[in-house]
């Protein structure tokens, strides 16, 4: 072999060895890249201007409805309240849904349908509440294909 083929045959090896190198560079970024926390927005966030537009002891029930849309819920006991929750979410990989933020405005009306108050609930001032698994445990959904039929032949439930 001359040295031009043995000089071109290293550089040749050179670039295929980092072009390996490059690639399993950009394989291991992508998959750091992808293990960050999803956030997701739920609810309706009301802004500073929407409210800026609302004034008590004069905007009527219709109104609200009207500028800030569909309430996500209303009083069960009292119908004099309207409720506006937003809140934000993070999941971290593999993890729990959290509560990032959580907001929800209470409007109070009177017997006229006006608006007499807002009140503001954020994350801290509001009620911690359990997380429960998507799956709401039952009995009997533990069992194996051979304990479900052993547990049937004990009871004589097989003809």
């Amino acid at each position: 072999m001359t040295s031009a083929s043995l000089v071109w045959n290293y550089l040749v090896c050179q670039i295929r060895l980092s072009s390996w190198k490059l690639c399993l560079g950009l394989f291991c970024f992508g998959i750091l890249g992808a293990c960050g926390e999803r956030i997701s927005e739920h609810g309706h966030a009301i802004n500073q201007i929407e409210l800026d537009t609302l004034e008590i002891g004069r905007t009527k029930r219709a109104n609200i409805i009207e500028i800030l849309g569909r309430p996500s819920f209303e009083g069960a006991f009292n119908d004099k309240k309207l409720y506006y929750v937003s809140q934000v979410m993070g999941t971290p990989v593999a993890g729990v849904n959290t509560t990032k933020s959580r907001t929800i405005y209470t409007f109070n009306f009177d017997e006229n349908d006006i608006l007499q108050s807002i009140d503001l609930k954020d994350k801290e001032s509001g009620i911690d509440v359990a997380h429960i698994d998507e799956k709401t445990p039952t009995p009997g959904n533990t069992f194996g294909v051979f304990e479900q039929i052993f547990s049937n032949l004990r009871r004589g439930q097989i003809d």
